[in-house]
């Protein structure tokens, strides 16, 4: 009996060590997440984005890492006589996408919204691309493996790297429903 306890204890040791928390609860469900829209150069550029599975940033469009759920792929805009960088997100799988639920005046409102919103509505419109993501906006991704998660923008900030090329970042709150139930339980 004593061998078998040890047994059971390795194990449950070995897993915490390899795969942490995750391989005996799951992904994380809540968190917050900073998507930038900064070009890397290799052979071809790539940027990186977020695994709502895997709670991590990658590469992308990078061979032999996985594919992220979100990425931030800013569009550029004539603004004014001046072309400026505006975030926006892409799902790099090419399936399913966005649905904006909301835009709100102050960070308290949209975050009241946020976290009151705990069913996906039948009828929503998900696109591949989003519209351009401002402050305080409230979205919802239906990732291609048929889950949800809902995301809270709290702040947007502009950039520009070494050689003078304009990048932003979004930074969020994501809630993630890895079952693919309709429903989030925080």
């Amino acid at each position: 009996m004593g061998k078998c306890v040890q047994g059971v204890a390795a194990f449950l040791v070995m897993v915490l060590i390899t795969g942490g928390c995750e391989a005996i609860r799951g992904p994380q469900r809540t968190g917050e997440i900073e998507l930038s829209s900064q070009r890397f150069m290799s052979e071809t550029y790539y940027l990186y984005g977020y695994s709502y599975e895997k709670a991590d940033y990658f590469r992308f469009p990078f061979q032999g890492e996985p594919e992220p759920d979100i990425i931030n792929e800013a569009f550029r805009a004539l603004i004014g006589g001046s072309v400026v960088l505006l975030p926006g997100f892409n799902t790099p799988a090419q399936e399913n996408g966005f649905a904006l639920l909301g835009t709100f005046g102050t960070l308290e409102e949209a975050r009241e919204f946020y976290k009151g919103y705990s069913k996906v509505e039948d009828g929503l419109q998900f696109e591949i691309v989003s519209d351009t993501v401002e402050l305080y906006q409230v979205w919802l991704q239906h990732t291609v493996l048929g889950n949800y998660a809902k995301l809270l923008v709290r702040n947007i900030q502009n950039f520009e790297d070494e050689s003078g090329a304009a990048y932003n970042l979004v930074n969020m709150d994501y809630t993630y429903q890895p079952d693919g139930s309709t429903s989030f339980s925080e």
